[in-house]
């Protein structure tokens, strides 16, 4: 049986630092809390709350809407090995900000593959950029494999168990969730063969194309053993609508969708990377090339970061040598994105709000 996915988000608050782009998801799918009715007791879970920026962001959403006096149950959710001590710390700002609530937050280490919550004990349950994160670790790239012919065959090799696990997680919320809660879902999707053959680049695969040919880049020098780019298996899986749909339509008689919309979400830097080239000469345009594909792979290090360093441990790499190795294949994956075009921007997202039955 393939191991069990305990990877985080890199440590040290860096996934709260550089979050910028799911903020921009978890703000696009705010509206779909406005019309839901607020009870003077309620109980909010995030499931896969990270280190807590953007949950955070969400619940103050919901609480603002409660009337006076009202009691809420926040509970945030995520793995065992996340930092939870990031999010510990926005707290009491969370819980001081609503002065007339009687706010209740608790911290649940469990994965949202299995039973997390008491039985029928939720309102609305939540969950925004993170049931792409497979149960298992995916097979790890052979070694006769391109880091290109890896990501191109990743979607057929991950689909059959990211659709169980995604049955997995719509029925274990089936049971916390009560009947009449719902559950608000933002699941990083896959990109159409139209858009692609349009205007629109891959912006996940990119990045991470660029961090891994760094890596390979590092082994050729000899900075990095070969074994640095055996563990090659990030363990996501971007759904298509059809795989998303089919699997909430499998559960019809537990969830009733009321509400869905797909969104491409920018990172909010391609804007700022848009105004400055409009009007910019050749230094320019380079510069702010340069600034874009950094924020790009800091984005992407902040998600697997850690997980880069703990395969390289693996791989025998000393200690006291990590993090030295780290920033130079940092420098070198920025200087490879900006080189090879600015890249994408845009997150394809698939929106739902699910009432249970």
């Amino acid at each position: 049986m393939a191991e069990c996915n305990s990877m985080t988000m890199s440590s040290g608050n860096t996934y709260n630092d550089n979050c910028h782009q799911q903020t921009a998801v978890l703000k696009a799918s705010l509206h779909l809390f406005d019309d839901i009715e607020l009870g003077p007791n309620v109980t909010i879970a995030d499931y896969g709350c990270s280190q807590g920026s953007n949950s955070v962001m969400m619940m103050q959403h919901v609480l603002k809407r409660m009337p006076p006096s009202s009691t809420a149950s926040l509970i945030f959710e995520d793995l065992p090995s996340n930092e939870f001590s990031s999010l510990i710390k926005l707290l009491p700002e969370l819980c001081s900000s609503n002065p007339s609530l009687k706010i209740y937050p608790s911290l649940v280490p469990r994965s949202f593959y299995e039973s997390v919550l008491t039985p029928n004990t939720v309102d609305i349950g939540f969950t925004s950029c993170t049931i792409h994160w497979l149960k298992r670790m995916p097979e790890i790239k052979p070694p006769t494999e391109t880091v290109e012919e890896y990501y191109s065959k990743r979607y057929a090799r991950n689909a059959p168990s990211a659709k169980e696990d995604f049955h997995e997680f719509l029925t274990y919320r089936g049971q916390e969730i009560k009947s009449g809660g719902y559950l608000i879902i933002g699941c990083l999707g896959g990109f159409t063969k139209e858009e692609l053959a349009g205007s629109y680049k891959d912006a996940t695969v990119i990045r991470h194309k660029a961090v891994f040919k760094a890596v390979e880049k590092l082994v050729e020098q000899g900075v990095l053993p070969q074994e640095a780019v055996a563990n090659i298996n990030v363990p996501i899986h971007d759904r298509l609508v059809e795989d998303f749909l089919s699997g909430i339509e499998e559960l019809k008689d537990t969830w009733v969708m009321e509400k869905y919309e797909r969104k491409l979400v920018s990172h909010p830097a391609y804007y700022k990377y848009l105004s400055i080239v409009k009007d910019a000469d050749r230094e320019g345009k380079i510069a702010a090339a340069k600034e874009y594909a950094g924020t790009n792979i800091d984005w992407i290090l902040a998600i697997m970061g850690d997980m880069l360093k703990s395969w390289w441990l693996q791989a025998g790499v000393k200690e006291d040598k990590i993090d030295e190795y780290y920033e130079m294949a940092k420098a070198t994956a920025k200087d490879i994105l900006w080189k090879e075009g600015p890249g994408g921007a845009e997150m394809p997202m698939m929106y739902t709000r699910l009432r249970r039955v």
